[in-house]
Protein backbone atom coordinates (compact mmCIF):
# COMPACT_ATOMS: atom_id res chain seq x y z
CA UNK A 1 0.00 0.00 0.00
CA UNK A 2 1.33 3.43 -0.96
CA UNK A 3 1.08 6.31 1.47
CA UNK A 4 0.70 9.99 0.68
CA UNK A 5 3.69 12.25 1.13
CA UNK A 6 3.06 15.93 0.47
CA UNK A 7 0.41 15.15 -2.15
CA UNK A 8 2.52 12.48 -3.84
CA UNK A 9 2.70 8.77 -3.21
CA UNK A 10 5.66 7.42 -1.25
CA UNK A 11 7.08 5.72 -4.35
CA UNK A 12 7.17 9.14 -6.04
CA UNK A 13 9.10 10.78 -3.19
CA UNK A 14 12.41 9.37 -4.35
CA UNK A 15 11.89 10.93 -7.78
CA UNK A 16 10.73 14.34 -6.54
CA UNK A 17 13.37 16.46 -8.25
CA UNK A 18 14.59 13.97 -10.84
CA UNK A 19 13.38 15.74 -14.01
CA UNK A 20 14.42 12.73 -16.10
CA UNK A 21 11.97 10.45 -14.25
CA UNK A 22 8.64 9.76 -16.02
CA UNK A 23 6.66 10.78 -12.90
CA UNK A 24 7.96 14.29 -13.51
CA UNK A 25 6.85 14.45 -17.14
CA UNK A 26 5.78 18.06 -17.66
CA UNK A 27 3.17 17.12 -20.25
CA UNK A 28 1.55 14.54 -17.98
CA UNK A 29 1.53 16.86 -14.98
CA UNK A 30 0.09 19.76 -17.00
CA UNK A 31 -2.60 17.47 -18.43
CA UNK A 32 -3.49 16.18 -14.97
CA UNK A 33 -3.65 19.70 -13.55
CA UNK A 34 -5.76 20.83 -16.51
CA UNK A 35 -8.26 18.01 -16.00
CA UNK A 36 -8.56 18.86 -12.30
CA UNK A 37 -8.99 22.56 -13.02
CA UNK A 38 -11.58 21.92 -15.71
CA UNK A 39 -13.60 19.64 -13.41
CA UNK A 40 -13.39 22.24 -10.64
CA UNK A 41 -14.51 25.08 -12.88
CA UNK A 42 -17.34 23.04 -14.39
CA UNK A 43 -18.61 22.14 -10.91
CA UNK A 44 -18.44 25.80 -9.87
CA UNK A 45 -20.18 26.99 -13.04
CA UNK A 46 -22.71 24.16 -13.41
CA UNK A 47 -25.63 26.62 -13.46
CA UNK A 48 -24.26 28.10 -16.69
CA UNK A 49 -24.36 24.77 -18.54
CA UNK A 50 -20.94 25.49 -20.01
CA UNK A 51 -17.92 23.25 -20.09
CA UNK A 52 -14.55 24.87 -19.45
CA UNK A 53 -13.60 24.88 -23.17
CA UNK A 54 -17.00 26.33 -24.09
CA UNK A 55 -16.57 29.10 -21.52
CA UNK A 56 -13.14 29.91 -22.89
CA UNK A 57 -14.39 29.92 -26.48
CA UNK A 58 -17.37 32.16 -25.71
CA UNK A 59 -15.16 34.51 -23.66
CA UNK A 60 -12.69 34.74 -26.51
CA UNK A 61 -15.45 35.39 -29.01
CA UNK A 62 -16.97 38.09 -26.79
CA UNK A 63 -13.66 39.92 -27.06
CA UNK A 64 -13.45 39.56 -30.84
CA UNK A 65 -16.99 40.49 -31.81
CA UNK A 66 -16.72 38.46 -35.01
CA UNK A 67 -13.99 35.95 -35.72
CA UNK A 68 -13.12 33.32 -38.29
CA UNK A 69 -12.59 29.67 -37.41
CA UNK A 70 -8.87 30.14 -38.05
CA UNK A 71 -8.64 33.13 -35.71
CA UNK A 72 -10.48 31.31 -32.93
CA UNK A 73 -8.49 28.09 -33.42
CA UNK A 74 -5.19 30.00 -33.32
CA UNK A 75 -6.11 31.78 -30.09
CA UNK A 76 -7.40 28.54 -28.52
CA UNK A 77 -4.27 26.64 -29.56
CA UNK A 78 -6.17 23.99 -31.48
CA UNK A 79 -6.57 22.91 -35.09
CA UNK A 80 -9.28 24.15 -37.45
CA UNK A 81 -11.02 20.77 -37.67
CA UNK A 82 -11.43 20.46 -33.90
CA UNK A 83 -12.47 24.10 -33.62
CA UNK A 84 -15.07 23.68 -36.37
CA UNK A 85 -16.61 20.73 -34.49
CA UNK A 86 -16.61 22.70 -31.23
CA UNK A 87 -18.16 25.75 -32.87
CA UNK A 88 -20.86 23.58 -34.46
CA UNK A 89 -21.87 22.40 -30.96
CA UNK A 90 -22.07 26.00 -29.73
CA UNK A 91 -24.11 26.96 -32.81
CA UNK A 92 -26.57 24.07 -32.26
CA UNK A 93 -27.08 25.33 -28.71
CA UNK A 94 -27.78 28.80 -30.12
CA UNK A 95 -24.85 30.44 -28.34
CA UNK A 96 -23.04 31.53 -31.52
CA UNK A 97 -24.14 32.18 -35.08
CA UNK A 98 -22.38 32.23 -38.41
CA UNK A 99 -22.35 35.60 -40.14
CA UNK A 100 -21.71 36.49 -43.76
CA UNK A 101 -18.08 37.26 -44.52
CA UNK A 102 -16.71 39.43 -47.30
CA UNK A 103 -14.59 36.47 -48.35
CA UNK A 104 -17.15 33.75 -49.01
CA UNK A 105 -14.58 31.06 -48.24
CA UNK A 106 -14.35 32.14 -44.60
CA UNK A 107 -16.64 30.95 -41.85
CA UNK A 108 -17.10 33.85 -39.45
CA UNK A 109 -18.85 33.49 -36.12
CA UNK A 110 -20.33 35.86 -33.57
CA UNK A 111 -21.78 35.48 -30.11
CA UNK A 112 -25.59 35.49 -29.91
CA UNK A 113 -27.68 37.03 -27.16
CA UNK A 114 -28.08 33.52 -25.73
CA UNK A 115 -24.29 33.10 -25.75
CA UNK A 116 -23.84 36.42 -23.99
CA UNK A 117 -26.38 35.27 -21.38
CA UNK A 118 -24.40 32.04 -20.84
CA UNK A 119 -21.30 34.13 -20.20
CA UNK A 120 -23.21 36.47 -17.88
CA UNK A 121 -24.26 33.44 -15.80
CA UNK A 122 -20.79 31.83 -15.85
CA UNK A 123 -18.60 34.89 -15.19
CA UNK A 124 -19.27 35.19 -11.44
CA UNK A 125 -18.46 31.48 -11.00
CA UNK A 126 -15.29 31.88 -13.06
CA UNK A 127 -14.24 34.96 -11.07
CA UNK A 128 -14.75 33.13 -7.77
CA UNK A 129 -12.94 30.03 -9.05
CA UNK A 130 -10.05 32.13 -10.38
CA UNK A 131 -9.80 34.06 -7.10
CA UNK A 132 -9.72 30.77 -5.19
CA UNK A 133 -6.86 29.48 -7.32
CA UNK A 134 -4.91 32.70 -6.86
CA UNK A 135 -5.51 32.58 -3.10
CA UNK A 136 -4.29 28.98 -3.04
CA UNK A 137 -1.06 29.59 -4.97
CA UNK A 138 -0.43 33.27 -4.30
CA UNK A 139 -0.54 36.13 -6.77
CA UNK A 140 3.19 36.05 -7.55
CA UNK A 141 3.07 32.34 -8.35
CA UNK A 142 -0.07 32.79 -10.47
CA UNK A 143 1.58 35.57 -12.47
CA UNK A 144 4.77 33.53 -12.89
CA UNK A 145 2.71 30.53 -14.04
CA UNK A 146 0.91 32.63 -16.66
CA UNK A 147 4.22 33.99 -17.86
CA UNK A 148 5.73 30.50 -18.05
CA UNK A 149 2.70 29.05 -19.86
CA UNK A 150 2.83 31.94 -22.32
CA UNK A 151 6.31 30.85 -23.35
CA UNK A 152 5.20 27.32 -24.20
Amino acid sequence: MLTELDGRCAICASTLMDMAHPFNCLTFNLQRATRRLMRGFEAAAKDSGLTAPQFTTLSLMAGYGQASVTQIADKMGTDRTTMTRNLDVLARKGWIAEVAAEDGRLHVWTLTDAGQERLRIALPAWRAFQAGLIDKMGNDTAEALLKTLGRL
